[in-house]
């Protein structure tokens, strides 16, 4: 998809993560085990960002162009150090990303907080769980 479209795919996703941990220089060909590291986790940090409560992402092929600058933080937070990531670029990713032990909480992530405060108050189109005595 194009880069001013409303919204971005998964493979956009990987590469820029790739390009934000600096494992993929400008003209470089993509490593497959550096692309698929990322693309197996993709599942797991949507279900965790569910889970917190950060933001749900429905279709993984269609991602809001205004969530992915912080999607991609949280996501070279997350696979940082499987990709290579050590140090304090390591612990910089992570803070800018979703956050985490020992410097922020869980969810206190600068990414994270973003994400938040974009989908506050937005309709999440759920079923409401409700029960009746």
């Amino acid at each position: 998809m194009a880069a001013t479209s409303p919204y971005r795919s998964s493979s956009e996703l990987v590469l820029a993560v790739l390009k934000r941990t600096n494992v993929l220089a400008v003209g470089q060909a993509v490593d497959p085990e550096d692309y698929a590291l990322v693309n197996d986790n993709l599942d797991s940090i949507f279900r965790k960002l569910a889970g917190l409560e950060i933001v749900y992402v429905g279709d993984r092929d269609n991602i809001p162009a205004g969530w992915f600058s912080d999607l991609v933080d949280i996501f070279a937070g997350e696979c940082g150090s499987d990709l290579g990531v050590s140090g304090q670029d390591l612990v910089d990713l992570v803070n800018r990303g979703l956050g985490g032990p020992p410097q922020t909480e869980i969810g206190g992530g600068a990414a994270a907080k973003s994400l938040k405060i974009i989908t506050r108050g937005k309709p999440t189109y759920e079923i409401y769980r409700m029960q009746t005595f």
